[in-house]
């Protein structure tokens, strides 16, 4: 699941200005878990069994196997969820064909679960074994292909010879990049679960048409786990086998360390004045310094004469946080940056217990934003020196230092030192002829120009060796004939990932954040906004991903519960996805346990009892699937050299700054056209529209609309032959798609999603059927949702009971059909018809009458 990693940490208020308590006006409607044949129900979409055309392969940039292109509806399934029972895997394949998934990526296995009651983490359970293998037949009798992901969230310890878990990445991410042993076991266990033969289907999982593709490793790579500073502070053995890695490369570039000297030493900068005129708090410090505080905070700083060799410090006594994360916050400053210099800063830091702070450069004005340095520090019970070195990103007359995460104990800071340059290049007594040339710590970018360049090209060396010697692995030692990704883009470099076959990426709008501990179920936010009202975020940023000329997946998206817009996530995907020809979606996730049948919203991810992202799925499928949504007739190219990706890698140090907005393209052009970085050696790019004054996005083909012309009420809207989509803000418009009238009443937010998806026939004009799905506000029985600072929600740890909780959309929509040929039907929670509703006609048109009334949250419509 997406990183733990990239958690927005800004926090709310921790006292709710109000909480919804309302279950009035709502009725029960949780989606039945049978798979009746009904207009509901469309897993005659998908082809039986899965793999009957081959194997799936990439040809001309395309996932295609023996019968033309194919593409994936898909979802996830985490931890124990994909080893239910047998009786579990036939209802919950049949149910997922229902809402026309056609692949299921098997996530967070090897965390626990597939180990079973093994001693170790290094030897698969049978009995797991089998229950896998059971559930995988299921789904390729039910036309639905596997995504089998190998390391996920596997931390080795000591019992599988591997020392030292503190001070590791988390899930050994990175580590697992270069330490030898670990991919030796990451290997076996590729040979363990892909050479097994399943009895049910016959075959062993590499030579299984029904396996779609192998991912190597989610989320995890060099450069974002070093981008992160975890291998700041690598323990041993890992920090001297890194170290050893490090010098051989420079002992095979430069041959010895007088080469080595000569090339690094040009761009020394030594260090200027000080730019702090009281870090030694000698006197007064109101100037300079300030702890930030507001009416929750409880904290005081004074000056000490406890410092080392009897100098002054400033002491930090926390009782209480504040209201949102960075407070306390102390601050020094002002002072001016100026782009592309090197400045340093050291000091010396400790506290009452071993403890985590940040330390920040950034704007002493708005917008806040960070100025090229931002790290995590470590700090025990005595005073340790630190010392940190960063390039200006930009110019600034007015930045500070910022020291947040100030939890509640006691803090100590002594001899803060600001200076200009600090930057090095061999030290005296560094060799590579010795392996002790130190690596480029993320929080210490002290060495010059030549030498950075040096470390970025070795990190991209090392990940190419990992990624690309575990694909030939797969390939050549186990025969794997399954697509093959690596982890997800942005997270490790695009010429990297481009190597393998096909392209992945994950995203999230509005992840939940955490501002205490990690997952912590009491403790959580999420902002509670609408994707609507942001274009150019989320949806664009993954357009700016894709790489031209190869396959594309998002095999991990959502709207987190209980953002009450949390039902416009899919069908947008779906619809966007289609227009920018991608090969595979997979909202994540359908289940994290098994317990596969719950009559109520279980977590933040979990679809399998989320009525309002479920009743849209069979348009998502329709969309996407069934490609009734039309592909861009142009695509703007990013174009991004092979010198281009280097030089942007040695600059920023990242690979998320390889994207194709970073490159010239407008990031709200794919609202517009398709879009793709051009990786070729001769790349030209394409000329850009300029997009700064734009409100209203249409696409090129006429049929997805991006409207925010109403500051704060925006809607996108999907109008294709046989799906049509709105979801947003009304505010009392008339939505017209083609031939087709939406009018919609007052509901709790002034806000809907409506899916229309002809299932059977080939318009709205008849004959056929037609779904319709309508939501609005969403919760479980009971549930009182908080409102928090900053447009922030939560439900602590209540989440309410059984059974789901939906509100009844009030609309009408106009067909261009005469009223006596139309049956209009409110369905049931297993989609099947109640009693037929009286349809109103008009000039030849017929008006639908969706009412809260009818207590349902998806209609059919036969058409005579």
């Amino acid at each position: 699941m997406t990183r733990q990693t990239i958690l927005p940490i800004l926090l709310a208020a921790t006292l709710p200005i109000h909480a919804t308590a309302a279950d009035e006006g709502l009725f029960p409607f949780t989606v039945a878990y049978d798979a009746g044949s009904n207009v509901t129900n469309v897993s005659s979409w998908l082809e039986r069994p899965a793999g009957k055309h081959g194997f799936v392969r990439v040809e001309d940039g395309r996932m295609v196997t023996d019968a033309g292109p194919i593409r994936f509806w898909g979802t996830n399934l985490c931890f124990e969820a994909c080893f239910p029972s047998h009786e579990q895997s036939e209802r919950v394949a049949a149910r997922m064909a229902r809402f026309g998934i056609n692949c299921v990526r098997m996530h967070h296995m090897d965390s626990r679960s597939i180990w079973g009651d093994s001693p170790n983490r290094t030897t698969i359970d049978p009995e797991k074994l089998d229950r896998l293998d059971y559930l995988i037949h299921q789904l390729k009798r039910h036309g639905i292909y596997t995504n089998l992901n190998l390391h996920v969230s596997r931390t080795l310890g000591p019992a599988d010879g591997f020392p030292a878990a503190e001070g590791r990445p988390t899930y050994d991410k990175g580590l697992g990049n270069f330490e030898p042993q670990m991919i030796a076991l990451q290997r076996k266990y590729a040979r363990d679960l892909l050479a097994h033969v399943n009895p049910y289907i016959k075959t062993a999982y590499a030579h299984e048409p029904a396996v779609a593709m192998v991912e190597i490793s989610n989320e995890d790579a060099l450069h974002a786990i070093w981008g992160w500073g975890q291998l700041d502070e690598l323990p041993e053995p890992y920090t001297t086998k890194f170290r050893k890695l490090w010098n051989r490369w420079l002992r095979e570039k430069h041959g010895n360390s007088e080469r080595l000297r000569k090339a690094w030493n040009v761009g020394r900068w030594p260090l200027g004045d000080e730019m702090l005129s009281s870090g030694d708090f000698s006197g007064p410090i109101e100037r300079q310094w300030n702890l930030e505080r507001d009416e929750q905070t409880r904290a005081e700083m004074s000056i000490q004469r406890e410092g080392p060799e009897n100098s002054r410090c400033l002491r930090i006594v926390v009782t209480r946080s504040g209201s949102v994360a960075w407070r306390p916050q102390l601050t020094a400053g002002t002072f001016a940056l100026k782009k592309g210099t090197p400045y340093t800063l050291t000091c010396l830091l400790r506290a009452d217990k071993q403890r985590s702070i940040s330390i920040n450069c950034m704007m002493a004005h708005d917008p806040w934003e960070r100025l090229g340095f931002s790290t995590e520090v470590k700090i025990g019970t005595q005073w340790t020196s630190h010392r940190f070195t960063f390039v200006a990103e930009r110019d600034d007359t007015a930045a500070r230092l910022t020291l947040s995460g100030l939890k509640p104990g006691t803090y100590e800071l002594a001899q803060v030192s600001l200076r200009p340059g600090g930057i090095v290049g061999l030290k005296d007594d560094q060799r590579i002829e010795d392996d002790m040339v130190p690596w480029l710590r993320r929080g210490q970018l002290s060495l010059t120009e030549a030498a950075r360049a040096d470390f970025a090209d070795f990190l991209v060396d090392i990940e190419r060796d990992y990624w690309w010697g575990m694909q030939r692995f797969l390939k050549e030692d186990l025969g794997v004939e399954s697509i093959i990704s690596g982890t997800q883009l942005s997270y490790s470099p695009v010429r990297v990932q481009a190597g393998l076959d096909y392209i992945d990426a994950h995203s999230y709008w509005k992840h939940p954040s955490f501002p205490g501990r990690p997952w912590d179920s009491r403790n959580w936010r999420v902002h509670n906004v609408a994707l609507v009202n942001s274009p150019g975020a989320a949806l664009a940023g993954l357009a700016n991903r894709r790489v031209a000329g190869m396959a594309f997946t998002v095999s991990e998206y959502n709207h987190p519960a209980p953002n009450v817009y949390a039902a416009e996530g899919f069908p947008m995907l779906a619809a966007f996805a289609a227009f920018q020809s991608w090969d595979g979606i997979f909202p994540f996730t359908y289940s994290h346990n098994a317990d596969f049948e719950p009559g109520r919203i279980t977590g933040f991810f979990d679809v399998k009892g989320d009525t309002q992202k479920l009743v849209h799925m069979p348009a998502c499928a329709a969309m996407f699937l069934r490609g009734d949504v039309a592909a861009a007739e142009k695509t703007v190219r990013a174009a991004m050299s092979p010198d281009a990706e280097t030089n942007k890698l040695r600059e920023s140090l990242s690979a998320w700054t390889l994207t194709a907005d970073h490159f010239g393209v407008d990031k709200r052009t794919s609202l517009v056209h398709g879009v793709a970085i051009d990786i070729a050696n001769n790349a030209k790019a394409d000329p850009a529209r300029n997009l700064d004054a734009a409100n209203v996005f249409l696409s090129d083909t006429g049929q997805l609309r991006w409207d925010v012309s109403l500051e704060g009420a925006g809607y996108f809207t999907a109008d294709s032959p046989r799906t049509k989509l709105f979801t947003g803000f009304v505010a009392g418009r008339t939505f017209q798609l083609g031939r087709v009238t939406l009018k919609i009443g007052k509901t709790r937010s002034d806000w809907a999603t409506i899916s229309m998806v002809v299932v059977e026939g080939q318009g709205f004009d008849g004959p056929g059927r037609i779904l319709i799905a309508a939501t609005g506000w969403v919760q479980n029985t009971g549930a009182k949702l908080q409102y928090l600072a900053d447009d922030r929600v939560t439900l602590d740890d209540q989440w309410g009971a059984s059974p789901v909780l939906c509100e009844g959309i009030p609309a009408e929509v106009t067909l261009p059909v005469a009223a006596d040929r139309v049956s209009f039907y409110p369905l049931d929670e297993s989609g099947n018809r109640r009693a037929a509703v009286e349809c109103r006609g008009s000039d030849g048109k017929t008006i639908l009458p969706l009412d809260p009334s009818h207590r349902t949250v998806w209609y059919e419509v036969r058409i005579h």
